[in-house]
């Protein structure tokens, strides 16, 4: 009965924690003006994330995102 219990607790223990990564991903965004439409200045956006997936890196940066593990 103990090694069943033990051999339960020790797959929902395994099951629980994925092999992920955290990243911060950063790019440069334009501020436009509403009116004339034209590019203003520019400003950073910052996304934090954690996944084992690395196409998902691989997707922002195919989109100018410049990623680095946290």
């Amino acid at each position: 009965m103990k090694k069943l219990l033990l051999l339960l607790l020790l797959v929902v223990a395994l099951s629980t924690t994925a092999c992920s990564t955290c990243y911060e991903c950063y790019q440069q965004v334009p501020l436009i003006d509403a009116n004339t439409g034209d590019t203003i200045d520019y400003t950073t956006d910052t996304d934090d994330f954690c996944t084992a997936d690395a196409s998902e890196v691989s997707q922002k940066e195919s989109k100018g995102a410049v990623c680095q593990v946290q």
